[in-house]
């Protein structure tokens, strides 16, 4: 094989013609490929015993189609065709024994800035998430999931706590994006209320095709490419009072904190989420949550997003966090026990590794008998503190009737059963200061569903992999900008080429993008008389910004300019940009009616984009560290883009503002978040 086709080959693939060859599999790919052809032009390969090739498979190893990848839509965008879930996962394999760890294969968010922050997600999933099993269930035992299925209950002893100024400003930005503004060093919600969870049963009219009657309760949404599948679909509903209280800003000082106490009873928390998991892989399609806070003072805030994949957050650790709070949803025992019977005095580990569990022992919860069981996150223990939970299962219902969540985290805890390796990334990636989490979830009623989840059932009108999918012959190699070609307005092409034709206007811009720059990100105002792109460029040298306006005819004009700091500048390297598609092919993938009927009302007018929608990229290239040297192994890093759409208005006393991501490689959707505050 020569050198271009091994550099094709995923990591885990090389390692694996490694081992058949009997060579080591250590070192970079580079390395990897560099010893398969010395190996191959000294014709001294040494063959390996049939046992030792049975003992190596690809999933041994990390592939990057394992790895999730980097995005700027302030979270990751996962590729079907990077990611594929499994698609059977029987009763044994939903529970070991051993007490081994292993790294899941999870999907999760990680941060655009950092490759780092993969550590750290990797050691903090294992949650759960919300798939079922379709077995039948005996007296004690745990029992699967059915389409109507409906479960109320209590929220009491609730405690969010952060503490320190990075964690504060964290849940201050990921909350709201003014509610808590004037709170800064310590933040303490406390709260309680109802909830509920349930499984939507649907009718045959919800089907992709109605004659499936097999799949009756089963209904249809749409994917990221804007596909249509038949799905489970989940809900959680909360209705929580909250009393908030903390410090606040200095009032001769606003850089400051001081020790005036903030503090704002009675005020209003509902929350909805509803999640999509396909029925034949049991992947989780879409996500829809929405979130209205009002406040003591009768002032509303509210957020609407729809994310495909994944959950919703500004970055990945409000990911994380989110994932210890929203949902918090009852645990799905069957998930994690199946047709295990629980006894008092059993132990063993989630599948993944991650969550140990030991069953204690009987009590009862309203009335009907119920079997404790207290399980704890190893990794967070070893690395991050501490996550605990006690679950009380009643036989034959799928859900926990009651469960203590009790969440601390605060990186300094690090345990001696953290590897360099994750504590490196841990201190590279999480905010200073403490999280704490406390509630408990009790149930007052279970309405128990009909007919049992369509788990790995086919149906004839599912889409194809490839269906509804940009050809990735599509794609273009950058020339010192993302390729627009958009022939309805003043376009990148346009912008650039007035830089590069007018170094008296554009001075600093103009030799950057004569030399070895780039503009690694560009947004569009056309809400003007004249039209312009800002245009943030960087090259071995400068980092900077210019606005380009264009007044019609062939010239165009200089309306700011400036330099990034160093701080401010991002990682310089042509080579790690990717080919994408142009941005005009997106743009038109974006604002269809038929991908996203939800988001085209709110960007087009008269079916194009509204003039006063903001169209962009960005371009993030991974720092260069100690831990994506580690990461390089894994053939997961090099630049990601990803294209957006940014609109604000006012509409009576509220403003909104809308945010939407796109894939610029694979024009997959990341998904969309709608803000409303007052005005």
């Amino acid at each position: 094989m020569d050198e271009d086709e091994l550099s094709a080959m995923t990591v885990a693939e090389l390692k694996v013609r490694l081992k058949e060859m009997g060579l080591t599999i250590s070192g970079k790919k580079a390395d990897l490929i560099a010893r398969i052809i010395d190996s191959e032009e000294d014709e001294d390969v040494l063959i390996l015993d049939d046992d030792d090739d049975d003992d190596f498979t690809p999933e041994e190893e990390f592939d990057k189609d394992e790895i999730l990848e980097a995005e700027v839509f302030e979270a990751e965008i996962l590729d079907e065709e990077e990611l594929e879930p499994d698609v059977i996962e029987t009763i044994s394999s939903s529970i070991k024994m051993t007490s081994s760890s292993s790294i899941p294969r999870t999907a999760w968010y990680k941060d655009g800035t950092t490759i780092a922050t993969i550590l750290v997600v990797l050691l903090l999933t294992g949650a759960g998430g919300w798939w079922y099993l379709s077995n039948e269930a005996s007296v004690n035992q745990t029992a699967p999931s059915r389409y109507g299925d409906d479960l109320q209950f209590t929220v009491s002893n609730g405690l969010l706590l952060a503490d320190g100024d990075e964690m504060v400003a964290l849940l201050r930005d990921a909350i709201s994006p003014s509610a808590l503004d004037d709170v800064c060093d310590e933040l303490r919600i406390e709260f309680t209320g109802t909830g509920s969870s349930s499984i939507t049963d649907g009718a045959i009219t919800d089907l992709i095709d109605p004659s499936n009657t097999d799949l009756e309760g089963a209904v249809m949404a749409k994917d990221a490419y804007g596909r249509t599948w038949n799905t489970v679909q989940s809900n959680l509903n909360y209705d929580l009072s909250a009393d908030l209280s903390g410090y606040t800003w200095s009032a001769i000082n606003q850089d400051s904190c001081s020790s005036l106490e903030w503090l704002r009873r009675n005020n209003q928390l509902d929350i909805e989420v509803n999640q999509w998991h396909e029925i034949t892989e049991r992947s989780l399609l879409r996500s829809e949550t929405s979130l209205n806070f009002v406040d003591s003072e009768g002032q509303s805030f509210s957020s609407e997003a729809t994310t495909f994949d994944g959950l919703i957050g500004s970055d990945t650790i409000s990911e994380l966090i989110g994932a210890a709070v929203l949902p918090m949803h009852p645990v799905n025992l069957y998930d994690i026990f199946g047709l295990t019977m629980l006894e008092e005095g059993l132990t063993g580990e989630t599948d993944d590794g991650y969550w140990g569990w030991e069953v204690g022992s009987t009590s009862t919860i309203g009335g009907q008998d119920a079997i404790q069981i207290r399980m704890h996150h190893i990794k967070i223990g070893e690395c991050l503190g501490r996550a605990e939970m006690v679950l009380w299962a009643i036989p034959g219902q799928p859900l926990a009737a009651k469960q203590t969540v009790d969440v601390f985290i605060d990186k300094s805890k690090t345990e001696s059963g953290c590897s360099f390796t994750e504590s490196e990334a841990i201190d590279l990636t999480f905010p200073e200061g403490e999280f704490v989490v406390k509630y408990t979830l009790e149930q007052t009623s279970f309405k128990r569903g009909n007919e049992l989840l369509d788990w790995q059932t086919y149906y004839t009108t599912r889409p194809d992999s490839s269906d509804g999918k940009p050809s990735a012959t599509q794609r273009v190699s950058w020339p010192n900008h993302m390729p627009d070609n958009s022939s309805s307005r003043f376009n990148l092409e346009k912008a650039v080429s007035c830089v590069m034709a007018d170094a008296a206007a554009f001075p600093d811009a103009n030799t950057a993008l004569g030399a070895d720059g780039y503009v690694f990100a560009a947004k569009d105002d056309r809400t003007g008389s004249d039209p312009i792109w800002n245009l943030s460029w960087i090259s071995s040298s400068d980092a900077g910004w210019v606005r380009v306006a264009w007044p019609g005819g062939e010239n165009c004009y200089n309306s700011g300019d400036g330099f990034f700091t160093a701080d401010e500048k991002p990682e310089h390297s042509r080579d790690q940009i990717p080919q994408t598609h142009k941005l005009a092919s997106l743009e038109s993938r974006m604002v269809s009616a038929t991908n996203y009927p939800d988001l085209y009302p709110q960007i087009t007018s008269n079916g194009n984009l509204r003039d006063d929608v903001q169209i962009g990229y960005a371009l993030v290239v991974p720092e260069e560290n100690a831990v994506s040297e580690w990461l390089d192994e894994f053939d997961i890093m090099g630049g990601k883009v990803t294209v957006y759409l940014e609109r604000t208005w006012t509409s009576g006393d509220t403003e909104h503002s809308l945010r939407v991501g796109m894939d610029a490689e694979t024009g997959r959707m990341a998904g969309w978040v709608l803000t409303s505050s007052p005005a």
